[in-house]
């Protein structure tokens, strides 16, 4: 069975990460933005140069740090200018 976590470290070139996957930051429009649908999001870059929806980037109280949600798992996103770092969200629950 294929790995199919997201942590990792990626190079950013622009609005591309690029490590073990490729993905594309993309900004949403205006007029598509909702309560659900947050400003940014992620775009897979599959193999065959199809692009396929991750999920929508939502803006944490930490500066260039967001969080998304890939196949009912967390993650904490950090973007700095030439890397992102994908870790898995852990909360505690007490």
């Amino acid at each position: 069975m294929a790995d199919t976590t997201l942590s990792g470290r990626y190079d950013r070139e622009g609005a591309r990460l690029r490590g073990d996957r490729e993905f594309i930051i993309v900004k949403r429009p205006q007029k598509e933005r909702t309560r659900a649908k947050s400003e940014e999001y992620l775009l897979e870059v599959l193999p065959n140069g199809k692009r396929r929806y991750v999920s929508s980037l939502w803006q944490t109280t930490e500066p260039d740090v967001y969080t998304i949600e890939y196949q009912r798992t967390r993650y904490r996103v950090s973007i700095a200018a030439a890397e992102a770092y994908f870790d898995e969200a852990t909360f505690d629950r007490s």
